[in-house]
C-alpha cells in the first residue's frame, strides 16, 4: 500500500468516525423523503412522489449544502493539520507534499461520496418501493453530478487550506466563497443581464466560472431539456450543441473545476514552506 493511499484510508476512517458524515448522510436522506412527500394524491392519500419531481425538489437545495459541506472540509484539512502540529508529523513520512495533498483530497472526497450516496440512497431505495422506478435515471443521474460538485469545491476547499496558516481563517474563507459563489453571483448575473444588457453568450460564458451554476444547468439538461427550465443560456448551448453536446461541456467544465484547483494547491504547496 502506497503512503497516499493510506493517507486517503486514514482520512476516510477519521470522518467515518466523525458524527458529521452520519448527520451528513440521514439529513439528505431525511430532506429527499420530506421533499418526496405530497399532501394528497388524486385519490386523496398521502404518498411518497416518484423520483423526477423528488430531485427537482432537492436541486436548489443540495446546490446550497453540497458546496458549504465541500468547502469546509477541504479547508480544514491542511490547515488544521498545520495548527495542530499534525502536518510536521505527516511530511516527515515516506511521502511527497504532492502525495499527501492527493492523499488527502482522495479520502475527502470518498468520506463525502459515502455520505451523499448513503443519504440519498436510503431516500431513493424508499422512493422506488413506493412510486416504482419510472425517473431512477434521473435520479442517479442527479447524484452523479452532486458528487462532481462536491469534488470541485473540496478542491476549491484544499486550496484554501494550503493558504491558510489556522483553521479559524480557512472556514471564513471557506464560507465567503461559499457565500460569493451561491448566493452573490446569482445577484450579479441578474443584474448583469438587467443592468448592462448582457446577452445569452457573456452569461453562458461567465457561468463557467462557477461550479454550481454548471452543475445546475446540467441537472435541468438531466431532468427536462425542455428551453423553458434551461433559460437563454441553456437554450444557446442546446442550440449549437445538441443536448449531448452542452451536457458534455458542462460535464468538462466540472472536471476542469476540479482537476484545475487541485494542480493550483499541489503547485502551492510544493512551492512554499508547509509549515
Amino acid at each position: 500500500m502506497t503512503p497516499a493511499v493510506a493517507l486517503a484510508r486514514h482520512e476516510l476512517h477519521q470522518a467515518a468516525r466523525g458524527r458529521w458524515l452520519v448527520a451528513f448522510a440521514i439529513g439528505f436522506a431525511v430532506l429527499a423523503l420530506g421533499l418526496s412527500l405530497v399532501g394528497l394524491r388524486v385519490e386523496g392519500a398521502a404518498g411518497l412522489e416518484g423520483y423526477g419531481r423528488t430531485t427537482a425538489s432537492l436541486l436548489n437545495l443540495s446546490l446550497t449544502l453540497i458546496p458549504l459541506v465541500a468547502l469546509l472540509l477541504g479547508a480544514g484539512g491542511i490547515a488544521g493539520d498545520r495548527e495542530t502540529g499534525a502536518l510536521e508529523v505527516l511530511l516527515a513520512q515516506p511521502v511527497t507534499r504532492t502525495g499527501l495533498l492527493l492523499g488527502r483530497f482522495a479520502g475527502q472526497v470518498a468520506a463525502v461520496g459515502l455520505a451523499t450516496v448513503l443519504g440519498f440512497g436510503v431516500a431513493g431505495t424508499l422512493i422506488g418501493l413506493a412510486a416504482g422506478s419510472s425517473g431512477a435515471a434521473q435520479y442517479l443521474a442527479y447524484v452523479a453530478i452532486a458528487l462532481l460538485l462536491a469534488g470541485a469545491y473540496l478542491a476549491i476547499g484544499t486550496v484554501v487550506a494550503v493558504c491558510s496558516r489556522a483553521r479559524l481563517q480557512a472556514t471564513a474563507a471557506a464560507l465567503a466563497i461559499w457565500f460569493a459563489s451561491v448566493v452573490l453571483f446569482d445577484l450579479t448575473l441578474i443584474g448583469l443581464g438587467a443592468a448592462a444588457g448582457a446577452g445569452a453568450r457573456v452569461l453562458a460564458v461567465a457561468m463557467l466560472f462557477n461550479p454550481v451554476e454548471i452543475a445546475r444547468l446540467l441537472a435541468l439538461l438531466v431532468l427536462d431539456p425542455g428551453l423553458e427550465m434551461l433559460g437563454p443560456v441553456g437554450g444557446l448551448l442546446t442550440a449549437r450543441l445538441g443536448g449531448a453536446g452542452a451536457a458534455g461541456l458542462l460535464l468538462a467544465a466540472l472536471f476542469a473545476w476540479i482537476a484545475g484547483p487541485l494542480a493550483l494547491a499541489a503547485a502551492i504547496f510544493e512551492s512554499r514552506d508547509p509549515l
